[in-house]
């Protein structure tokens, strides 16, 4: 038996262990777990994008420092293409993120003033005219003055 068809028999033979440990990594680290709530969510999509990035790039410049090979051309455009892909949505979930925890610095939307048909023009007083008071809400005869003892209203 060749060197590399023993490499091939022990990674047959390893990656059922590997698929087991990453499974129970992941449930261990609540991934497989619903989302507690939109947070948990984005942090979810961030630390994904973060490994796939650690996955994919190695493999992308290993790939260009080697010369694909013909027959490697199509897995390297793939390769980039997914690491395009997760690092945008890596992107995405962290603006989104960063937006939902510091909701007081979006923009907040300017009021309008009101349209011209709903105001009302007042006229000035002319200086011949008498400009009346609103005369002071009286108080019942039979109120009791204002208190601010805390202990006299107990």
């Amino acid at each position: 038996m060749t060197r590399s068809g023993l490499w091939l028999l022990v990674a047959v033979a390893a990656s059922p262990a590997i698929a087991f440990l990453t499974y129970r990594l992941a449930r261990e680290l609540g991934f497989l777990d619903p989302p507690r709530d939109q947070q948990h969510e984005y942090r979810r999509s961030i630390i994904l994008s973060i490994y796939c990035f650690l996955l994919f790039l190695p493999v992308l410049l290993f790939g260009f420092d080697r010369g694909w090979p013909r027959l490697w051309v199509l897995f390297g455009i793939v390769n980039g293409l997914a690491l395009l892909t997760f690092g945008f949505f890596g992107v995405w979930a962290a603006v989104r993120l960063w937006r939902l925890r510091h909701p007081e610095l979006e923009e907040s939307p300017i009021a309008e003033s009101p349209a011209i048909e709903n105001v009302v023009e007042l006229s000035a007083p002319h200086a011949g005219e008498e400009i009346l008071e609103m005369p002071q809400p009286s108080t019942p005869a039979k109120a009791e003055p204002f208190s601010t003892d805390r202990e006299e209203l107990l």
